[in-house]
């Protein structure tokens, strides 16, 4: 029999074990920003974000993205900032200022008639994706002399028909309070990457999604 060439270890000896590289700090930062982006751009994906999206439902309301160009500082890294505007049969009626990132989505006031409400803190619309069945959420927010509480979860998945097609979507419900006593429940059945595709409005209204353009 031939046995391979080469040197044999010494006896007694065990091969050195093999040592971990150390990260320089500046590598370790880069990484986990690069981490940081990569979940941020997940939630970007999962909740439409870009500029130009716009959705049209059978109520006569679009809703519109649009950039938001003097959003607060110190946003999380790799967040969206974008006004979403509500119009009625062509008319605007009122904006939201949002932000959408690792944390998922998140309202930072609203705008009509040319006056803008800040929420302090930011109100969760959405919980960090993915919505699955047994999600909840909670968060409280000043808006002028009136504090609101939103209360979110996530029901479980549901097949839904619509004028612009069928969908596996998932039903979100989300209670909206103020210290005032007012109450308001929305349930809505949001499609990754798409939207909200049906809403049922407090009144028990049925309001379904005709169609959806996705900006860039």
């Amino acid at each position: 029999m031939t046995r391979a060439a080469g040197r044999r270890p010494a006896r007694g000896r065990r091969p050195a074990a093999p040592v971990a590289p150390r990260l320089r700090a500046p590598l370790l930062l880069a990484l986990l920003a690069l981490a940081t982006a990569s979940v941020a751009t997940a939630q970007t994906e999962y909740y439409p974000a870009a500029v130009g999206t716009s959705w049209t439902y059978d109520d006569g309301e679009t809703h519109r993205l649009s950039a938001w160009t003097d959003p607060p500082d110190g946003l999380p890294d790799g967040a969206v900032a974008v006004r979403r505007t509500h119009a009625l049969r062509g008319v605007p009626i009122s904006e939201e200022l949002l932000v959408v990132s690792a944390d998922g989505v998140r309202a930072y006031g609203t705008a009509a008639g040319g006056v803008v409400t800040r929420y302090d803190p930011p109100l969760p619309l959405f919980p960090a994706a993915p919505l699955e069945a047994g999600t909840t959420w909670q968060g409280s927010a000043r808006a002028g002399d009136v504090t609101w509480t939103i209360q979110g979860e996530v029901v479980g998945p549901r097949g839904v028909r619509t004028p612009a097609g069928r969908f596996n979507a998932v039903h979100v419900r989300r209670t909206v309070t103020t210290d005032t006593g007012a109450r308001s429940r929305v349930d809505l059945f949001v499609v990754p990457s798409l939207g909200v595709v049906r809403r049922l409005t407090p009144d028990g209204a049925q309001v379904d999604l005709i169609e959806v353009t996705l900006g860039r």
